[in-house]
C-alpha cells in the first residue's frame, strides 16, 4: 500500500489529542485508531500508523510505540509494610513476602512488587537477611518439589500457610514431634508424585498448603490416613480449577448478553455441568474430611481406653502386691509372737517371777 498523506483535519486531531495529555501522551496505536476509526484492527505498524508517526516527528514529538518498554518505579513502602518485610525476612523469600504483603498470589520474581521487596531487603543489615532461605519457588517448579528435611525448614512451611502457626522460639516437645511426623508425610512417595504433577505454581502451593494445614498438628496418622489427606488436598485443587472454569464461562455469557446475542445452549450446558461437578467435588471433600475426623477420633479414643485399662491393671496389681506383702508380714509377726509366747509359757522361773513366787514356794505349794 502506498504512503498515506494526512489531511488538515486529521493533523489537527492529532495535535489536539496530544496536547490534552502532554504529561502522559497516547501511544502510536491509540492515536492511529483515533485518526482512522473506520479502519478495523489497525495498529501503529500499518501505513496509517506510519503516517501518524511521520507527522509527529515533523513536529519534534516522540510517540511511544507498543514495543517500547517503560520501566516502572519501585514501590514506596509504609512503615507498617517495612515492619512486615523485616519480620518476614527470616521466614519467606522476597516473592512470598510480596504475595502476602499485596494479597496477590499470582506475583512472580519479575513483578514490580516483588522487585521492590527485594530492593528493600538488600538495604537491611546482613544479620537480618543472611539467613538460610527456602529454595526459590521457581527453581522448585522446574527441578521438582523439595520437601523440608529438618524441623526448622518444616516450621517455615507451616508458618507460611497456617495463621498464627508455631513460634520457633517457644516450640514444645509435642510440636517438635508433630514437625518430625510432617516431614515424614511430605517425603512419602505418593505425596511427592502427586505434587510434581502440578506444573502450575499456584496449583502446587494450593496442594501443599491444604495438606500441611490438615496434617501439621497430627503426629499419629497412619499411612492410610496420610493417603486420604493427599486425596483431600487433591480435591481442593480440583475444586479451585473448576471455579476458574465457571468464572471463564460466566464471563463469556456476560459478553454474549451485553452484545445482545443469543446465548448458545452449549455454553449454558457447560456452565451447568461445571457447577454440578464443583458441588460434587465439595461434597466429596466434606465427606472425606468428616470420615477422617471420625476415624481418628475413634482410634484415639480406643487408645485412651486401652491405656486406661493398662494403668488400672498396673494399679490393681500394685495394690494387690502391697496387700499381700502386708498380710505376709503380719502372718510372720504373728508366728514369731506365737512361738515366743509358747517358749515363755513353758518356763517355770518366768512364771514364778511373774507371779512373785520363789522356786521353793512353788515347789512347796
Amino acid at each position: 500500500m502506498k504512503e498515506i498523506d494526512l489531511n488538515d483535519e486529521q493533523k489537527l486531531l492529532i495535535i489536539t489529542t496530544w496536547n490534552e495529555n502532554k504529561d502522559n501522551p497516547p501511544s502510536l496505536q491509540d492515536l492511529t485508531q483515533k485518526v482512522f476509526p473506520e479502519i478495523p484492527n489497525i495498529d501503529g505498524r500499518s501505513v496509517y500508523g506510519k503516517a501518524v508517526k511521520k507527522f509527529l516527528a515533523s513536529r519534534d514529538l516522540k510517540v511511544k510505540t507498543k514495543s517500547e518498554y517503560t520501566p516502572k518505579d519501585r514501590i514506596e513502602f509504609s512503615q507498617e509494610q517495612k515492619d512486615f518485610i523485616v519480620n518476614s525476612a527470616s521466614k519467606m523469600s522476597f516473592v512470598e513476602i510480596a504475595k502476602h504483603l499485596f494479597n496477590n498470589y499470582s506475583l512472580t520474581n519479575l513483578s514490580i512488587e516483588a522487585r521492590s521487596v527485594e530492593d528493600y531487603l538488600n538495604t537491611l543489615p546482613v544479620q537480618i537477611r543472611n539467613i538460610e532461605k527456602e529454595e526459590d519457588e521457581n527453581t522448585q517448579t522446574t527441578e521438582g518439589y523439595k520437601p523440608p528435611k529438618n524441623i526448622e525448614r518444616a516450621l517455615v512451611r507451616v508458618n507460611k500457610y497456617v495463621l498464627d502457626g508455631i513460634n520457633k522460639d517457644k516450640i514444645t516437645t509435642k510440636q517438635k514431634k508433630e514437625m518430625t511426623s510432617l516431614i515424614s508425610y511430605l517425603h512419602t512417595y505418593r505425596f511427592l508424585h502427586q505434587i510434581d504433577t502440578y506444573t502450575d505454581l499456584i496449583d502446587r502451593e494450593l496442594f501443599e498448603s491444604s495438606f500441611i494445614r490438615y496434617t501439621y498438628d497430627k503426629s499419629d496418622l497412619t499411612q492410610e490416613e496420610v493417603d486420604q489427606y493427599i486425596v483431600l488436598a487433591t480435591e481442593v485443587v480440583i475444586s479451585s480449577n473448576i471455579q476458574e472454569t465457571i468464572q471463564t464461562l460466566q464471563q463469556q455469557i456476560d459478553i454474549e448478553i451485553d452484545s445482545g446475542q443469543k446465548i448458545p445452549m452449549t455454553l449454558v450446558e457447560a456452565v451447568t455441568s461445571a457447577r454440578t461437578e464443583y458441588n460434587q467435588c465439595v461434597t466429596r471433600q466434606q465427606k472425606l474430611l468428616n470420615d477422617l475426623k471420625v476415624k481418628r477420633s475413634e482410634r484415639l479414643s480406643n487408645q485412651v481406653k486401652e491405656n486406661a485399662s493398662i494403668l488400672n491393671l498396673v494399679q490393681m496389681w500394685k495394690d494387690e502386691e502391697t496387700r499381700k506383702e502386708m498380710i505376709k508380714m503380719a502372718d510372720m509377726r504373728r508366728e514369731v509372737l506365737k512361738s515366743e509366747i509358747g517358749r515363755l509359757s513353758s518356763m517355770d522361773d518366768v512364771k514364778a517371777r511373774i507371779f512373785g513366787l520363789t522356786e521353793e514356794e512353788v515347789l512347796d505349794g
